[in-house]
């Protein structure tokens, strides 16, 4: 008997070993990054960053992107038909587990990507970790062609610290590909996904501060910056459905972090309140987790928001002593009232469009007896009329390496 069990497990060790599915490194062409968008005629033009292995090992290594990375895009009805139609242009086994971004085009965005997102997470090859961007005003394509990080040998590396870094501003959103798609078929919240562009040239930032405040709110290609790469990622893509509805700048994206608790610190620039052309420079950070809570009141939708901040004075402008108690007090509520005005325009404006970023509705699925009658609520068709109060605290806690702020001496 013994000798049976030992020859079965002779026999299965070797059925079982060997490589046979084995593929050398230069009989595959190991996609990096893949874009999306719409062509004429209902097809797609699918756009792939291919590595180059030999020229990344060290060969052909001090070449451009271009001959590290090779670009190509390939109409076809398909992603499928794209894939196997790269085959014919690479003479290689397109591979997919090494793709670490999809970007769609704004077009495509617009009509809508149920169609192209459905195969991506059906597909064994593509994960869900993957990160989702829109181009802002542009094709995936020439946003992909445009990304030309200095600092970076292969660009999907850029993006991928772009995405590593997001929570250092807030100013985008760090959207993996399974997020957004859950989020399609959720009975609550509507999916969202990083924006990026092209640098086109200087163009004045989309919109205004807003009172009390400073900072500037930005798009893509918004930035006024001299040299670099051409690609920008900053604010975010809202949809309601799969249909991309509006953008959220980098200011509104940054509310939209913090009401869904995934703000960790970021630098505001707001109005001295007792000197208004001055400024004061505050790094925020979250005094705890947001508290959300969403009643029903009379089959009306009721959405309260307790925000509290904490913060560190880094500059002070006008040399007026905040660190005391009797002036710190009106530091804070200039601070809380630019962050309140600027909770409320971002609600505001996604109830226009209909979409709910934040998923207000996870909150109020415990009033309900099951996930069936949630659904037949229908809380994104009720959202847009839903009231909503907002409440912001601030504590500044620290004043950085001064404890004492003193003007200025100035000669006349």
């Amino acid at each position: 008997m013994v000798r049976l069990i030992t020859l079965a497990c002779l026999l299965a060790a070797l059925l079982t070993a060997g490589c046979n599915g084995s593929q050398e490194t230069d009989e595959v062409a190991f996609v990096l990054t893949v874009g999306i968008d719409a062509a004429p005629g209902g097809q797609l033009n699918v756009t792939y960053r291919v590595a180059k292995p030999s020229a990344l090992g060290g060969e052909g290594g001090k070449g451009g992107a271009g001959e590290i990375s090779p670009i190509l895009t390939i109409n076809a009805p398909s992603l499928a038909v794209a894939r196997d139609l790269l085959n014919s242009q690479t003479a290689r086994a397109p591979s997919m587990v090494h793709v670490k971004v999809v970007v769609i085009g704004e077009e495509l965005a617009r009509k809508g990507i149920g169609d192209a997102i459905g195969p991506l997470l059906r597909f064994r090859e593509f994960r869900g970790s993957m990160f989702i961007h829109v181009a802002d005003g542009t094709t995936a394509e020439k946003l992909i062609r445009a990304n030309k990080p200095p600092l970076e040998k292969l660009p999907t590396r850029w993006l991928e610290g772009m995405m590593s870094t997001s929570g250092e501003t807030g100013y985008y959103p760090r959207t993996f590909l399974h997020d957004f798609y859950v989020r399609l078929k959720a009975g609550s919240g509507s999916p969202y996904a990083t924006l990026s562009g092209i640098k086109t040239g200087k163009r004045p930032p989309s919109v205004e501060p807003a009172a009390g405040e400073k900072t500037g709110e930005y798009l893509p290609g918004e930035i006024d910056v001299r040299g670099g790469n051409p690609g920008q990622v900053i604010g975010t893509a809202l949809f309601r459905g799969d249909k991309m509805v509006g953008k959220l700048t980098s200011e509104e994206t940054r509310m939209l972090a913090m009401l869904t608790g995934e703000f960790r610190h970021g630098y505001i620039t707001v109005e001295d309140p007792l000197q208004p052309k001055s400024s004061v420079n505050i790094n925020l950070r979250p005094g705890r987790s947001p508290k959300i809570d969403v009643t029903l009141a009379d089959g009306r939708v009721v959405i309260d928001v307790d925000i509290m901040l904490e913060g560190e004075v880094t500059s002070i402008g006008s040399g007026i002593n905040y660190e005391d108690a009797g002036y710190n007090q009106q530091l804070e509520d200039q601070v809380s009232a630019v962050v309140r005005a600027d909770i409320e325009k971002l609600i505001r404006y996604t109830q226009q469009l209909g979409s709910d970023p934040v998923n207000f509705g996870k909150y109020l699925r415990s009033r309900f007896a099951t996930y069936d009658e949630f659904r037949r609520f229908d809380f994104d068709g009720k959202y847009p009329a839903a009231e909503v109060s907002v409440r912001v605290t601030t504590q500044l806690r620290r004043t950085g390496l001064m404890w004492k702020t003193t003007p200025i001496r100035k000669r006349q």
